[in-house]
């Protein structure tokens, strides 16, 4: 009874932090829509598309394996191996812009080397921000997660008030600016936070090869998984710009980032307390494990089903009026998007399962056939004259089935490793 108080307890810690930081968002919104044109949202869009993408696999997916190493000096080189990895992809992103080469054209996106700047910044504060998380988890210092939301989702709304001004020198630049600042001031917190409780040994470079091969699955596939997975999803951004416009697509991003903010607050909530305690029992009690597993789809299932059916009705309405007659588009889409969203709030804070049991090959399985589900599908539409509705629904739709899907592999993963301690005893 103990140790589910304490898991109901870690959770309402993250879920009270992470719904107050998402609710100073959403209130932002419907003042930022009438600052900023939808083309604006849509070029910010790509440059949070290509950011997740670059942070999939910037770090080799080392930091996933923080909360598995219990010897401090390997912690603390996990974490010079992510750092240095992740410096040497933004380096790459800013020399690779300097011979024309900017990631922003495959979105079809005239830029300057400054965009490509702004994007290596938020990659760099990004991506040790997502490290440090790790290592919070590790210590159970989910207080320190609940600060850093929410001052993530303070200083990255004032910083976007206050940079309109400089939106006419790109389409998009107030929010870029805006976000990056507001990362930037997040991680300053966390790393002194970090600092305070932290030894740093010196670089043991025979140290680095030998968690290098401890921890081959994590670069090897884990790596490419976690890459193929957000392709999956920032995929339909690059292909949306490519194929209908920047238009659709700032609507498309603004149905995605609305909805998608209770859902990546409920998901914030729960995975990290869920990984954390999966962590504990996995190799000594597995049942408990699947139990946990078991229940957390159930109740979300009971709990967003309802809701999102009911979002999805009242949708068009409701952006009208509260973001402005001109985003209407973007409730007819959040109308078509429900199967995909009413997947991510069953399955994302379980997302993590295949990683922790070490099923890497069959996460990166997965990824692939998603991927190519979707972006295949999407193509084969536009080619055949389909308009950007029928393209988003396709997504969506594929989308939801591969989370069922996705959570049907968790739970006999899970389960058969239950069974092989069964057999063991």
């Amino acid at each position: 009874m103990k140790i589910k108080n304490e898991f109901i307890n870690k959770i309402l810690l993250l879920l009270t932090g992470n719904s107050i930081a998402q609710l100073i968002l959403f209130a932002s919104s419907p003042i930022l829509t009438r600052i900023y044109k939808p083309e604006d949202f849509g070029v910010f869009s790509t440059y949070t598309s290509l950011l997740a993408i670059l942070m999939s696999f910037s770090s080799l997916c080392l930091e996933k394996a923080i909360p598995l190493e219990k010897n401090h000096k390997n912690t603390v080189h996990l974490m010079y191996i992510s750092m240095f990895t992740i410096a040497v992809v933004c380096m790459l992103n800013i020399i690779l812009s300097l011979f024309n080469l900017s990631l922003f054209h495959l979105y079809g996106i005239k830029t300057t080397i400054s965009n490509d700047l702004l994007l290596s910044s938020g990659l760099f504060f990004a991506g040790i921000y997502q490290m440090l998380l790790y290592w919070l988890v590790k210590e159970d210092k989910f207080k320190g997660i609940t600060h850093s939301k929410l001052l993530q989702s303070i200083s990255n709304v004032i910083s976007q008030f206050s940079l309109t001004s400089i939106n006419h020198l790109s389409p998009g630049m107030g929010l870029t600016a805006g976000d990056i600042i507001g990362r930037g001031i997040t991680l300053v917190y966390i790393w002194r936070f970090f600092l305070k409780q932290m030894h740093w040994p010196k670089v043991n470079y025979r140290r680095i090869g030998y968690l290098f091969k401890k921890y081959e699955d994590f670069a090897k596939y884990s790596t490419w998984s976690t890459l193929l997975s957000s392709l999956s999803m920032q995929i339909i951004f690059l292909l949306l710009m490519r194929l209908y416009g920047p238009e659709v697509t700032g609507y498309f991003s603004m149905a995605s980032k609305t909805v998608g903010l209770p859902i990546t607050m409920v998901g914030a909530s729960i995975s990290p307390v869920f990984y954390a305690e999966a962590l504990k029992s996995i190799t000594n009690d597995p049942r408990r494990v699947l139990k946990l597993y078991r229940s957390i789809l159930a109740k979300l299932a009971m709990a967003g089903i309802p809701s999102l059916i009911l979002l999805a009705w009242i949708a068009p309405g409701l952006f009208s009026f509260v973001f402005g007659e001109e985003w209407r588009v973007s409730g007819e889409y959040v109308t078509l998007m429900s199967f995909m969203f009413i997947g991510q709030v069953i399955v994302i804070p379980v997302s993590q399962i295949l990683y922790l049991i070490k099923k890497q090959r069959t996460q990166l399985l997965w990824d692939v056939s998603r991927l190519l589900l979707s972006s295949i599908g999407v193509l084969v539409i536009f080619i055949s004259g389909g308009s950007a509705e029928t393209a988003i629904l396709y997504f969506s739709i594929c989308m939801g089935a591969s989370y069922y899907f996705f959570a049907l592999l968790g739970y006999r993963a899970i389960h058969s490793i239950d069974r092989e301690d069964n057999l063991k005893k």
